[in-house]
């Protein structure tokens, strides 16, 4: 007969006439499908108990006459020698554990007590239960979140399991608040979210902060990203939520920073559980560029270039319509747009008077001194682009030909101060650099000869000299061509 009742009680028939009284352990057991560790636990425990009874009935030759099988879902894992204390034992295990978890706990499964065959001998009741009973499985009740029909997980209570869904809105909303000018119209998961309360191992208990960070996670989603040209490792990474780091080892095959059109790449992306859509207004304001006029000035040199009317920018209001799925971006309309303020253009005047071909093509030698250094490739390669003719401090400089002054500047990076001449359309055009005075402005009109500056030593030089170029079509050659004498 059960030696208890209560509402988890169960009852069961008897297998033989020696088999009288059977007990189930009230408020212990609970139907619950076995899973296979529990049962490699439970086989585990029928041998060694087993074991512990041949020693016993091997070494003692008395019987025991009210021993008691122990029975875990029908399979007998121990035989007893009180019933009483084991299940006080058993009820004690189950008590610690319940004030450790701070939550009700109950068997995952049904343990039952029988009496044993007559003359079997039972072993300690206490001990027993203890072992048996840190190694039973225990379920606790707990609210699932389940999103469109499956579970995904489990929180302690159902207002854990709401505050975790309502957290995952609440960040997804936060992040589209973070751009100013948003009023979002919709927004909501596209998958159905419901709870159901069931029972779980205690160590499936997910923390509210941890179960949000399921439901926005997910699993990882293996996809395929096919390599176009312009694709670099940072900016597949960057859009689609990775770090490089994460790539690469997704990738092994990938050999230092080289990617290829046509690679196939593995992108390991996180798979939420739950994906939010929105709608959304959002207000900005967009810069419209200006644009420039060019207005030409026959009495002004090419190189004459003057700004009379700054450009501004204008400036309009612009509200769309942005439809997202998990904050990307997926379709924008626009509603409306309203003009702030128009652009206004610049204004530039070009100077186009036409350079006079005054030049003869036969230089002169543009002043008095010693050649020291010739054109072309010096020590270290290092180009010389003209020649250089050491004098004295004040030494006059003549123009090589008929010519426009097209430069006449203090201070022209190395050179210091320098003057160019124009021979003739761009085509031909002389540099003097390293001037300690010039003697003309941009403009004049310079005949062969005429003095235009004085030798000195600005700019980076080592000592008073000349340094004289000749360019065709802008590239420097050997002055000395034009000199054949020299």
């Amino acid at each position: 007969m059960p030696l208890s009742a209560g509402p988890k009680a169960h009852a069961r028939p008897a297998k033989s006439s020696k088999h009288r009284a059977h007990r189930g352990l009230a408020g212990l057991s609970t139907t619950m499908r076995r899973s296979t560790p529990l049962f490699h636990r439970l086989l585990f425990l029928v041998v060694s108990f087993a074991l512990v009874f041949a020693v016993a009935a091997g070494t003692s030759g008395r019987a025991t006459v009210n021993a008691w099988s122990v029975l875990v879902d029908n399979e007998v894992v121990a035989i007893v020698d009180d019933d009483e204390q084991f299940a006080q034992e058993l009820q004690a295990v189950l008590a610690e554990l319940q004030e450790e978890l701070g939550r009700p706990v109950r068997l995952a499964c049904e343990v039952w007590l029988e009496l044993a065959e007559p003359g079997t001998e039972g072993a300690d009741a206490a001990k027993v239960a203890r072992e048996l009973g840190d190694s039973l499985p225990v379920v606790t009740g707990a609210v699932y979140v389940f999103v469109d029909g499956q579970p995904v997980v489990a929180c302690a209570s159902q207002e854990d399991a709401e505050l975790a869904v309502q957290t995952v809105a609440d960040n997804y909303r936060a992040n589209l608040l973070k751009r100013s000018g948003v009023d979002i119209l919709d927004f909501g998961f596209r998958e159905q979210v419901t709870y159901e309360v069931v029972d779980a191992c205690p160590e499936e208990l997910r923390s509210v902060e941890d179960a949000v960070a399921i439901l926005e996670r997910g699993t990882d989603k293996v996809i395929e990203h096919r390599v176009v040209r312009g694709d670099t490792l940072w900016g597949i990474a960057r859009s689609n939520s990775l770090t490089v780091t994460e790539l690469r080892l997704a990738n092994p095959q990938v050999k230092g920073d080289l990617i290829y059109p046509g690679d196939v790449l593995s992108l390991i992306v996180p798979h939420p559980y739950l994906n939010m859509s929105s709608s959304e207004e959002h207000t900005y304001r967009q810069a419209i560029p200006f644009g420039t006029q060019v207005r030409n000035d026959p009495d002004k040199w090419p190189w004459e270039r003057v700004v009379v009317q700054a450009g501004r920018r204008g400036e309009k209001e612009r509200t769309v319509l942005i439809e997202r799925v998990n904050g990307q971006e997926v379709s924008r309309q626009l509603l409306s747009e309203q003009l702030l303020s128009s652009p206004v253009t610049q204004i530039v005047v070009q100077g186009t008077k036409t350079i006079p071909s005054l030049g003869t093509g036969q230089l002169a030698w543009p002043t008095v001194g010693s050649l020291t250094a010739r054109f072309g490739v010096r020590v270290m390669g290092v180009v010389h682009t003209g020649i250089d003719i050491a004098a004295p401090t004040g030494t006059p400089i003549h123009a090589a030909d008929n010519g426009t002054i097209t430069i006449s500047q203090s201070s022209l990076g190395g050179y210091g101060q320098v003057v160019f001449v124009d021979h003739g359309g761009g085509r031909m055009v002389t540099v003097y650099a390293h001037m300690s005075r010039r003697a003309v402005s941009v403009g004049d009109v310079v005949s062969k000869g005429q003095v235009i500056g004085y030798v000195g030593s600005t700019g980076r030089s080592t000592g008073p000299h000349l340094h004289f170029e000749v360019r065709i079509n802008g590239t420097p050659v050997n002055p000395l061509q034009y000199y054949p004498s020299s």
